[in-house]
């Protein structure tokens, strides 16, 4: 599903970020991307969907990622921000979860009641209606996810998914992903959250990926738990 070779990345203001990163994901996985502050993670992700260009070859889907292949790319790749509100714009959350699917030509008829089911299938249907500014922190996190879903990506990034929720609201997220067949990469400081939710975990430091191998090992190795 990803394949990275080479990978590196500096930023105008604030030099090299990512040094030679190498990484490959198969379908289906669920991966966690662990380390600290800075080390470079989100960084790494946002080269998956082209919002960010390095030096390296990465591949999606066994799509090059390339300025000229972004609109196929991104049709594999769905991507939850750290921030709700980034991906939260329109009057309702009906709309918003709609968005994606108009974008692509799908017909108004068919694209609400996709998007009803989405909502539906996320316990969000009572708020279709409701302006997502008006919903709490976890109901924000899940109206994302839920127009994110609703595109039936290839691949689903997650970045800090469990910033501002209780822990109920982490153990639902949990469950609602365990369900999910699409690969994941989850970017998290939560390493409970990423034992309940990965098989595998690399952990970045300073632009460089440090190790990779199941979930519980890596949080043992680094002491990250």
């Amino acid at each position: 599903m990803i394949h990275v070779r080479g990978l590196r990345y500096e930023y105008p203001d604030s030099g090299p970020v990512l040094h030679g990163i190498d990484f490959d994901l198969n379908p289906g996985e669920s991966v966690a991307l662990l380390g600290p502050n800075g080390s470079g993670k989100t960084t790494f992700a946002l080269h998956l969907n082209g919002i960010l260009h390095g030096a390296g070859l990465v591949t999606v889907a066994g799509i090059t990622v390339t300025p000229y292949t972004l609109e196929a790319v991104r049709q594999k790749v769905g991507f939850v921000f750290q921030s709700a509100e980034n991906q939260l714009f329109l009057p309702t959350v009906l709309e918003d979860v709609m968005f994606g699917l108009l974008n692509q030509g799908i017909p108004p008829a068919e694209a609400e009641r996709d998007a009803r089911a989405m909502l539906a299938s996320l316990h969000l249907e009572p708020f279709a209606s409701r302006n997502p500014f008006h919903l709490s922190a976890g109901e924000k996190r899940r109206a994302a996810l839920a127009g994110v879903l609703v595109m039936q990506p290839d691949l689903l990034i997650l970045d800090e998914p469990t910033t501002f929720l209780d822990p109920p609201g982490v153990r639902e997220l949990a469950l609602l992903l365990n369900r999910q067949s699409m690969a994941r990469l989850i970017i998290t400081h939560d390493s409970r959250f990423a034992l309940t939710t990965t098989t595998r975990a690399v952990f970045f430091e300073q632009g460089r990926i440090l190790a990779s191998g199941p979930t519980a090992e890596i949080i043992e190795r680094f002491d990250w738990l």
